[in-house]
């Protein structure tokens, strides 16, 4: 879905239609009729006023009513008599119309909101799950939540304010084209002074759409701030940090309601201005045209009347244009960042990845950041069901070596080939991607239960529930459930506070072997640990030899022993490879390592 818009009323326009298509005509048109409606029983009320009052002149040709005489016309063309009843009639009649097409507007406006958020919130919710991952990295995470929840709700309260805008300019345009059918010089005197009113307001709705846009931005700032607020609470807690973090948020929060305080003072000057430059209007016009142009009182009373609701519509027009301002930003928001992730949206290859691979090589595999070299020409074998491990000092490039080879970033330059043929970058990644299992020193734990964590929200039917008992066994995770009262149906809290770091571990092994992938990853998933857990998840992994693919990161060596293949790594390249025996003879680098590890 485009979200693009030009910053005008027109724009806005093109940008609401593009989501709820011709919808938005259709209701439209609805206010038009209802507007029609309310017009024609207004004017009702000049020959029941007349009747009432015990006058009659005028009476059976409508003169009184000015040109809109032809209400009375119709009356008589259906050979009825202009009495009471008939009067009051029409008028229950034409408000009962008017109340049925009302109903139907608005009950036409809750499938039109329905359809906004649904469309908006689903389109943007694309653009994410597609952007690719290095496209992820140059987006804060802040403006992408704040994007998705409370901008997407600014967004909706701006499109009601605009729809509500378009609706009484319709019906402003209806009342003021009825009161110039009955009184055309009253009506351009009022026309002119509106006119008037609208350059005192117009500095404000400019100023208003500035401070909206910067209220937008301040939020993403929040977001941001928030959002890491929570995800280093602990370390921000035990070290006091917490006071210095918190008034960077307060300073956040003083600066965005500043610019909302003072959207409210623009504010303020529109609802206390309004209605006494309304009344001064209506006095003076009223004043000229009786005095100097010799108006019909009756049909100036009429006009008055559509003109009474058109000011009516101008006063609601003002107040949701000036609302739909303080909400602009969002517009500007939502656009920019569905903007950024259709620009930076991954790209597939169109080859379906279907038969598990024999082995993945790399051809002079190479990747560099600006003029910043991360890998050089790094070529290595992966044969399948074979344990290789990664390893070298932090930032020789072990992990961009795994988003490579998981099709996560795309190489400078070289190849990764799967069976030594097809460049992974012409298969449909996604579908390679679902073969693939990925376990960090963070695992990735729900606020769910523990059966949801593993399987991945899927149906615990007698087929999935059999897949989830052999995946916990091959995780050693069976003790571990039974111990609770509700076993897999216990909930294990957000990120996984309930339970401890090797548990999660586990979890996340489980989750990957349930998925039965064909390449199994673990980036420093042992690092953390401590020494007892660690070797429960050593364990794991020996019973996995041989029956997955395992690519291994890890600075704690001891747990790849038994890698059938090691690549050593410094400075981008492959600087030696072999057995663990072997490197540590061959490579004196990785013997050091060895020997400052006790191994």
């Amino acid at each position: 879905m485009q979200l693009q818009f030009k910053d005008n009323f027109i724009g806005y326009l093109k940008f609401y239609r593009n989501i709820v298509g011709n919808h938005l005509f259709y209701y439209l048109m609805l206010t038009v009729f209802v507007g029609l409606l309310d017009g024609f029983g207004l004017a009702m009320f000049i020959p029941l006023l007349t009747f009432a009052s015990g006058e009659n002149p005028g009476m059976n040709n409508g003169e009184t009513m000015g040109n809109l005489k032809f209400l009375i016309d119709g009356i008589h063309a259906v050979g009825l008599p202009l009495t009471l009843n008939v009067i009051l009639f029409f008028l229950v009649f034409i408000f009962a119309i008017k109340g049925i097409l009302r109903f139907l507007q608005t009950k036409y406006m809750s499938y039109i909101r329905f359809l906004f958020l649904t469309r908006v919130r689903n389109g943007l919710l694309d653009d994410l799950q597609h952007l690719s991952y290095s496209g992820f990295t140059k987006i804060d995470s802040g403006r992408i939540q704040n994007n998705l929840v409370a901008e997407v709700v600014k967004l909706y309260n701006a499109m009601t304010n605009y729809f509500s805008g378009a609706q009484t300019f319709i019906l402003l345009t209806t009342y003021v084209a009825l009161a110039f059918i009955a009184n055309w010089q009253f009506a351009i005197l009022i026309g002119i002074g509106s006119a008037l009113t609208n350059f005192i307001f117009k500095r404000i709705y400019t100023a208003t759409r500035a401070a909206s846009k910067s209220v937008s931005v301040k939020g993403h700032d929040f977001n941001a701030f928030l959002i890491q607020a929570v995800v280093y609470f602990k370390y921000l807690k035990a070290t006091n940090y917490f006071d210095n973090y918190a008034n960077k948020l307060r300073k956040v929060i003083v600066e965005t309601e500043r610019l909302n305080l003072r959207m409210g003072h623009y504010s303020a000057i529109l609802m206390g201005a309004r209605e006494p430059l309304t009344i001064i209007i209506i006095s003076l016009v009223i004043g000229i045209q009786v005095s100097y142009l010799g108006g019909s009182l009756g049909s100036i009373i009429v006009s008055l009347l559509f003109f009474y609701r058109a000011l009516t519509s101008l006063t609601s027009l003002q107040t949701n244009w000036q609302t739909f301002i303080q909400n602009v930003g969002s517009m500007d928001a939502v656009s920019l960042i569905s903007t950024e992730m259709q620009r930076e949206a991954e790209k597939k290859g169109i080859i379906v990845y279907e038969l598990p691979f024999e082995k993945i090589v790399t051809k002079d595999l190479g990747l560099a950041y600006d003029e910043k070299v991360i890998l050089k020409d790094v070529n290595i074998e992966i044969l399948k069901n074979q344990t290789v491990a990664f390893v070298g000092e932090s930032g020789a490039g072990k992990t961009s070596l795994v988003n490579l080879l998981a099709g996560l970033i795309q190489p400078s330059y070289g190849k990764i080939l799967i069976d030594g043929e097809t460049d992974l970058l012409h298969y449909n990644l996604d579908e390679f991607r679902s073969k693939i299992g990925y376990i960090t020193q963070d695992p990735v734990i729900f606020n769910d239960t523990l059966f949801n964590n593993i399987t991945f929200w899927e149906e615990p039917n007698k087929t999935n529930l059999s897949r989830f008992y052999k995946a916990i066994e091959m995780a050693s995770l069976t003790k571990f459930i039974q111990s609770f009262p509700k076993k897999e149906h216990t909930v294990l809290g957000d990120h996984g506070i309930l339970v401890s770091g090797g548990q999660k571990q586990r979890i996340s092994i489980a989750r990957e072997l349930y998925k039965n992938v064909d390449l199994l990853i673990l980036d420093e998933a042992t690092s953390s640990l401590d020494s007892e857990t660690e070797q429960i998840i050593k364990e794991n992994l020996e019973n996995l030899k041989g029956k997955y693919t395992l690519i291994i990161i890890a600075h704690r060596l001891s747990t790849i022993k038994n890698a059938d293949k090691i690549y050593f790594l410094a400075n981008g390249t492959i600087q030696n490879s072999g057995t663990f025996e072997n490197l540590a003879i061959q490579s004196r680098a990785f013997k050091k390592m060895v020997e400052l590890q006790n191994l």
